[in-house]
């Protein structure tokens, strides 16, 4: 009865409230697809796939042929078989990691609805509370302060700041500013890997020299620069932390033993499911920090991230605000955000989204005959 019988697609365009900017560009609504699993007795799971052509070059079209090819492949599977369901779909469609991820989360939310059980109690059980960040997107220096003043007085106590697109000089003005108006918050530089490795060591001993509250410099260089990034982490200036940089299990254990980072962001977008817990594993055996967060996506894929947060534990940075970046959700249910306290509905089964009004248009993608 928990077989894999049906699964449908649907193409959703979510838009923003501002621009979503990063160094390497920028998007102006999430091109999503959402994922519908059902089981043979009628039980379905939700999931999204969420790419950011900015980030890595994946778009909603090679996401949806990948959904496409991988489909086929885990009908009559068990959505208990976490490794199964992974392995056939990476054989299946191998280049799509926002894809693997939305098939492994719907069949996660299939199983754990059919079973009764919250997803975080499936996943570890640890019930963490969780304090998300806010982002500060690439801007101008009217537009940094603005919605730093404005983080602050929701009661966010870390900012994330998008820094990388438009130089040095002009980056450190912005952190000047946003310190100024959000006091007391701490801040994570996020660079995409926009820097080379003399810019991003200049900003960090301009900004150290100007005792601004740096947490945390994230992916300061290109993905594949590992002398680079091992060379600032020596700095011992701040915490580095890996996002781009770390897309599999392999790469952390790369980073650890070259020691690239003292944080890794682990996303399930960028690796699939079953991929980001292994990632997890090497980066707490390695001794390294953990951090979790996410591409453009919306409340159905960040409450699964929230879930995975919350039911494993250890992450010392959250990063799942972009949920409130969407101007309206189709969905209710799941993640909620408060001053940048994270909350989910304890008497939801499954990560506990679902779909306001279902007008979407679906295609089949697969189906069992009867």
């Amino acid at each position: 009865m928990r077989r894999i019988t049906c699964i449908d697609v649907a193409a959703v365009d979510l838009e923003l409230i501002e621009p979503f900017s990063i160094s390497k560009g920028a998007a102006t609504e999430a091109e999503i697809a959402v994922v519908r699993l059902t089981l043979e007795d009628g039980t379905s799971g939700l999931g999204e796939a969420a790419p950011f052509r900015a980030y890595d070059g994946q778009t909603r079209a090679s996401a949806l042929e990948a959904l496409a090819e991988a489909a086929p492949a885990i009908l009559g599977v068990d959505p208990l078989l976490s490794g199964q369901i992974h392995d056939r779909i990476k054989a299946s469609a191998p280049g799509s990691s926002c894809a693997l991820a939305a098939l492994e989360m719907a069949a996660l939310d299939a199983f754990t609805r059919r079973e009764g059980i919250a997803l975080w109690r499936y996943l570890g059980g640890k019930d963490v509370p969780l304090n998300t960040d806010l982002t500060i997107v690439a801007g101008d220096l009217d537009h940094a302060a603005r919605c730093a003043e404005k983080a602050h007085r929701a009661g966010f106590g870390t900012l994330k700041v998008k820094v990388g697109r438009d130089g040095v000089s002009t980056d450190r003005q912005r952190l000047e500013v946003i310190s100024q108006v959000a006091p007391g918050c701490g801040l994570i530089l996020d660079a995409n890997g926009g820097y080379t490795v003399a810019e991003a060591e200049n900003l960090m001993r301009e900004c150290s020299g100007a005792e601004l509250p740096v947490e945390l410099f994230e992916q300061p260089v290109e993905a594949l620069d590992d002398e680079g990034m091992a060379h600032l982490t020596s700095l011992g200036m701040w915490p580095i932390c890996a996002d781009e940089s770390c897309r599999s299990a392999a790469d952390a254990m790369r980073i650890v033993t070259n020691s690239m980072a003292d944080v890794i962001n682990v996303k399930t977008q960028k690796s699939g499911f079953l991929e980001t817990l292994k990632i997890i594993e090497v980066t707490r055996a390695g001794r390294l920090s953990l951090m979790i967060g996410g591409m453009v996506e919306s409340s159905l894929s960040m409450s699964f991230s929230a879930h995975l947060a919350r039911g494993a534990g250890g992450f010392r940075w959250v990063d799942l605000d972009t949920p409130l970046f969407v101007r309206k959700h189709p969905f209710r249910g799941g993640i909620d955000i408060d001053g940048g306290s994270v909350t989910l509905d304890p008497d939801e089964c499954g990560h506990g989204v679902q779909i306001e009004s279902d007008q979407l248009d679906w295609q089949q993608l697969a189906r069992e005959n009867s």
